[in-house]
This record gives C-alpha cells, sequence and structure tokens, in this order.
C-alpha cells in the first residue's frame, strides 16, 4: 500500500455511502434537465450540493403545490387533449 494513502484508510466510503452519492448526483442532473454535468456534481463541494438539492426539492414540492391547487375546471381543459376534425364531409 502506498504511504500516502496510510493517514486516509479509515476514510474510505461504506457502499451504502457511495450509492447515496450516487443518487444525489443524479438526482441533481436529472432535475436541472441538464444544466449540471456529472462531472460538476460530483466535483461539486458537499455543501452546495445539498443547498441545489434541497432548492431542487423545494421547487418541485411548489410545483406539485401549485398543480395541486389548480381549479377542477381549468384541469380538465388542460387534460383533454384537442382532436383534429377526422370526418370527411361526402
Amino acid at each position: 500500500m502506498c504511504h500516502w494513502a496510510l493517514p486516509f484508510y479509515s476514510l474510505t466510503l461504506t457502499p451504502e455511502d457511495k450509492l447515496r452519492i450516487h443518487r444525489e448526483i443524479f438526482t441533481l442532473i436529472y432535475g436541472s434537465g441538464g444544466g449540471i454535468t456529472h462531472d460538476e456534481a460530483y466535483s461539486m463541494p458537499i455543501s452546495l450540493r445539498y443547498f441545489y438539492l434541497k432548492m431542487l426539492i423545494e421547487q418541485k414540492e411548489r410545483e406539485n403545490k401549485s398543480v395541486d391547487e389548480e381549479p377542477q375546471d381549468n384541469a380538465m381543459k388542460r387534460k383533454t387533449p384537442a382532436r383534429p376534425f377526422t370526418h370527411k364531409p361526402f
């Protein structure tokens, strides 16, 4: 073993920690719509990664809340697809 690794030998990540970190990275990448790359998220300081995850979660909760509070009439109009005229006159 390299003598440089000896002081950090006890600082290895468990498989659960690795999975958690990569789930956080996936959430940032997917939630940003491509605005954050894997390399940016992976090398981002932990405090910033947590901040952006928290902001992403809060934003998604606000979006879900606004959809839930939308009046039913507007929701029905929005969800009903427009059907093209398919009947041909004689």
